[in-house]
């Protein structure tokens, strides 16, 4: 329950600050990307433990309530949105549908591209836990996330530059710099990984076999 939710909220919070593109410097390395790609790769790691520990029927069905909580937060913008702003709001009509008409149209980009994305990741987890006999937890949690999160940029930027959100000349930059820091974070997450591993097994698992 504590992995779904942190899932369905991380993912529900990447969308809504996608906007923002900024500058990450990083290993003498410059990165410029979106503010949601620093959130997604713990994403990708919270589904691939669990992953290991539940099994694709759990992390698929997370990954489902994740795309409805995101569709709830778009109707609940989308509600928002229609019902005119008061002469003293503080933020008027004009400046929300400028911030959120776009959000609509990216989440739903985004959507697209992390159900299919994550979904993989789950595959391809489970394919390789059972190809390396559950050995090598790095190599199934790196590799994994990494094809994924190739699909998901792809996808995604794709859906953006085609709704008019980003500019054609800017996908190379933004994808290019976007795979580059989102496979040095995968990499640097794998103490991570390894962390959450023997939390999840030597508390969690305890506590619910204490439970039963």
């Amino acid at each position: 329950m504590l992995l779904c939710s942190l899932f369905c909220t991380i993912i529900v919070t990447g969308n809504l600050i996608f906007q923002k593109f900024v500058i990450i410097n990083l290993l003498a390395l410059e990165f410029e990307l979106s503010v949601g790609v620093l959130l997604y790769p713990a994403t990708f790691l919270i589904s691939d433990l669990v992953t290991e520990f539940y099994g694709n029927k759990y992390a698929n069905a997370m990954i489902k309530t994740s795309v409805l909580c995101s569709l709830v937060v778009m109707g609940l913008i989308m509600t928002g949105d229609y019902f005119p702003a008061t002469s003293w709001s503080n933020i008027d009509d004009d400046h929300f549908h400028k911030m959120f008409s776009v959000y609509i149209v990216a989440s739903l980009g985004s959507i697209i591209a992390t159900f299919f994305a994550q979904v993989l990741d789950v595959q391809i987890f489970s394919y390789l836990k059972a190809l390396t006999n559950s050995k090598h937890l790095w190599l199934r949690n790196n590799l994994s996330t990494i094809i994924a999160q190739i699909i998901d940029t792809i996808l995604v930027l794709t859906i953006l530059c085609f709704a008019e959100i980003l500019a054609w000349e800017n996908y190379s930059i933004i994808a290019g710099n976007s795979l580059a820091f989102k496979v040095i974070a995968s990499l640097a997450a794998t103490p991570f990984c390894y962390l959450g591993y023997y939390w999840i097994k030597r508390c969690v698992m305890v506590s619910v076999h204490r439970v039963g």
